[in-house]
């Protein structure tokens, strides 16, 4: 048994009940509370619990505590190509055509490696739960999808990992998409998914993936307008296609970006929609800062759009959105550390989520753990298993000030305080296949 006293909690991840009557500071929401821990599972959550004899007690010391962090839409395929495989124009382009060529280099322990060393990143900076997009093709995907199929066995119990095929919408109108369905699923894939890109025959695609979605039992995860063009609107074609088919298994869409320059009135109907179709989004605000928006000549030649999409709107109306890491070190974003409080940190700063800071916490915590399928996590309550990450500040401001500061992890009722992997270990990490957990 554990007792942790005087963690400061955002109330956005306690209990509901535990908000009746409490007076929450709009610019610093959270209680102050002891969190009781039996068995791994939280036990108590309250203002001056008494703990029984034995426990054993940590003291908090008035630091902001959350629930384990998920990332809900990384790429551990491509992470950590960057050295090999730079982008040296930063453009969208350039990296499709680098990332192209560097998949002759995707063995099995060259993905094992480098995937194990992204792993490790997000454990120290206190992720319980990644989701990543596979990129999918017959019949070079297979070792790709074995790969992490093998890293979710070694990381269970410490970091789920769950994944997601990726591949062209074209793929899942032709006659191998039942064949890329069932190969990502038969290695335990979460969703099905896919880029989608404007066109005539984009309904046909979202309905075929609907279809084969449906066929199986899974939900889809898409990417969706991740370009500054006004007229792509690959975001309403989806809603229309899911409330056309009916169809009410999960659907999460990433990026969303031309959605910010689109016209008012197109935006309010098009977020309608989204929300009558019961939509999730994915805001991914470090590569989608990195990549759109960039502007290669004319003048200014400053940016003037930093890529992220309209998370305050998209709230306002009722859609869930997470954010996410998106790419780390590789051609479409050169930086990166799974860290999703420095995730969350930029989207506050980018997003002016300042204004609504009780529900930014959700965006990486309650409300991505929903839209993984895992709303057993990402929350502090009573019957849910024990995952905390204490972090140095004593308030939400200060622990946004620091993203990066050391911080603390609680699995079950074994704390911890890791440090990253050193930065060589990218490039000469361990064998295949080695297990590579971190020390228990």
């Amino acid at each position: 048994m554990l007792v942790i006293r005087q963690a400061r909690v955002p109330a956005a991840v306690l209990p509901v009940g535990m908000l009746e009557g409490a007076s929450l500071d709009s610019l610093e929401p959270w209680l102050q509370v002891d969190i009781e821990i039996v068995d791994g599972v939280f036990s108590r959550i309250g203002p001056s619990l008494a703990a029984a004899p034995g426990a054993r007690v940590i003291d908090a010391d008035r630091r902001i505590v959350l629930p384990g962090l998920i990332d809900a839409h990384v790429h551990l395929d491509k992470t950590h190509t960057w050295d090999r495989a730079p982008n040296r124009s930063a453009t969208f382009a350039e990296a499709l055509s680098t990332l192209a060529r560097d998949k002759a280099h995707w063995t099995e322990e060259d993905l094992f490696r480098r995937a194990s060393f992204g792993l490790r990143c997000a454990y120290a900076h206190g992720t319980r739960l990644i989701r990543t997009h596979v990129d999918t093709g017959l019949p070079w995907a297979e070792v790709s999808h074995a790969v992490m199929a093998e890293l979710r066995r070694q990381w269970k119990g410490v970091i789920a990992l769950q994944t997601v095929p990726l591949c062209p919408g074209t793929d899942w109108l032709g006659p191998h998409g039942p064949a890329l369905a069932d190969l990502a699923l038969k290695h335990g894939a979460s969703a099905l998914g896919g880029f989608l890109l404007p066109g005539p025959e984009l309904p046909a695609q979202i309905g075929r993936l609907l279809e084969l979605a449906e066929e199986r039992g899974v939900g889809i995860d898409l990417h969706v307008d991740e370009n500054g063009d006004p007229a792509a609107e690959v975001l309403r074609a989806v809603a229309t296609g899911v409330l056309r088919a009916e169809f009410r298994r999960p659907v999460t869409c990433g990026h969303c970006c031309s959605l910010a320059v689109q016209a008012p009135d197109r935006v309010r109907s098009t977020v309608a929609l989204v929300r009558e179709a019961g939509i999730g989004v994915i805001a991914l605000p470090e590569c989608n800062l990195y990549l759109q928006g960039r502007r290669t000549g004319g003048y200014p030649r400053s940016p003037v759009w930093r890529g992220l999409t309209l998370i305050n709107d998209l709230c306002d109306a009722g859609v869930p959105v997470a954010c996410a890491s998106d790419n780390v070190h590789d051609a479409f974003h050169r930086y990166g550390d799974y860290d999703m409080l420095q995730v969350w940190a930029l989207a506050v700063r980018l997003g002016h989520l300042d204004e609504r800071l009780s529900e930014s916490v959700e965006m990486v915590t309650r409300t991505p753990a929903v839209l993984a399928g895992r709303a057993d996590l990402g929350r502090i309550e009573p019957g849910l298993p024990a995952s905390l990450v204490l972090l140095p500040g004593r308030s939400l401001g200060e622990a946004l000030s620091r993203p990066a500061a050391p911080r603390s992890r609680l699995d079950g009722e074994t704390l911890a305080s890791p440090e990253p992997p050193a930065w060589t270990e990218a490039a000469n990490g361990p064998p295949a296949m080695a297990r590579v957990l971190p020390p228990s």
